[in-house]
């Protein structure tokens, strides 16, 4: 075999895996949000799309001529080369038919965050309490995800089949204006089932988990949570107010983030409210939208929906 032969063989070979993803290069104005909405038609795929690009270190720093991958199988390609291959396979004992059209059930509204992000996002409550902790885990793992098994306790009894979250202890969180303490963020970092007893301990198999378990984190009982749905009309109204926490520490310039507000629902505050994000610097430019996802009684949390700029903890929003 020549050595023509065999580079255009193991190419052949190779090329459905070298055609797994789809290269894009960043223009001006892009963000990995938009990005993602406009390859996969969802734009919370942004964090996948963001882990399959490791040169990517913060994905609210991207630059023009960047290059990025497009998985596949968040475009839906994947599925459609799968599909065409069984198709040409079967092609010749298939016989045209007449098909008739299934009704599909209207939805009845779409969800303003996906239920993954619902969780994650947490919430700044004014004080804290939980029923129950992770005690430890029979690997003595000190970092844990989903499969994993952890040993629990419990202020009440609990049967096997149980479920509870698992959730941050709750961080203090000061005002950035007052310095006053705003109240302690809690997280759902994951969810865990009661699998029974292991020499006297109550032991759990945690069955999703949303970012790193570890043996500092709460638990409380599991409830059915349904994410906010778009509202039907857009409001926006005349409320004030300051961010006083971000998702992540660091500052975010991206849409698909997450913000923690100083206002809730005595102020006046509705889930599916719109509010335009300002600078705290000078000279007090635009640099965002916001959109209300959940309200306690004196704080909310936001999706920021878009951003022009650098976005701080401090800046103020309002309409």
């Amino acid at each position: 075999m020549n050595i023509f032969r065999f580079v255009s063989i193991l190419i052949f070979l190779l090329l459905p895996t070298l055609l797994l993803a789809d290269e894009y290069t960043i223009k001006k104005g892009d963000t990995l949000w938009d990005i993602s909405e406009e390859k996969t038609k969802d734009p919370f795929q942004w964090k996948k799309i963001w882990k399959a690009n490791p040169h990517i270190k913060n994905p609210h720093l991207i630059f023009p001529d960047q290059k990025l991958n497009i998985p596949d199988e968040l475009t839906g390609k994947e599925e459609i080369k799968e599909d065409k291959a069984v198709a040409s396979k079967k092609s010749e004992a298939i016989q045209p038919v007449k098909i008739t059209p299934k009704k599909i059930p209207v939805r009845q509204g779409e969800y303003l965050v996906s239920k993954e992000v619902f969780l994650q996002s947490g919430f700044i409550a004014d004080a804290v309490t939980f029923p129950g902790k992770i005690s430890g885990s029979p690997q003595k793992q000190h970092l844990m995800g989903r499969g994993d098994y952890v040993y629990i306790e419990t202020d009440k009894p609990t049967n096997t089949g149980d479920k509870f979250y698992i959730l941050t202890s709750g961080k203090e969180i000061m005002h950035p204006a007052t310095e006053k303490l705003a109240g302690y963020l809690v997280r759902i970092k994951g969810v865990m089932e009661i699998q029974g007893e292991d020499n006297g301990n109550k032991k759990a198999l945690i069955v999703e988990s949303y970012e790193e378990i570890t043996p500092e984190d709460k638990i409380a009982p599991f409830y059915p949570v349904e994410p906010p749905l778009k509202p039907e009309k857009e409001r926006r109204p005349g409320i004030n107010g300051m961010i006083i926490k971000l998702w992540n520490d660091y500052n975010i310039s991206g849409g698909g983030d997450i913000i923690h507000l100083d206002k809730g629902s005595k102020d006046g505050i509705e889930v599916g409210d719109v509010f335009t994000i300002i600078s705290g610097e000078k000279p007090h430019t635009t640099v965002g939208t916001a959109q209300i996802i959940s309200i306690k009684d004196k704080t909310s949390v936001a999706l920021l929906k878009k951003a022009v700029g650098e976005i701080k903890t401090g800046d103020s929003f309002r309409n």
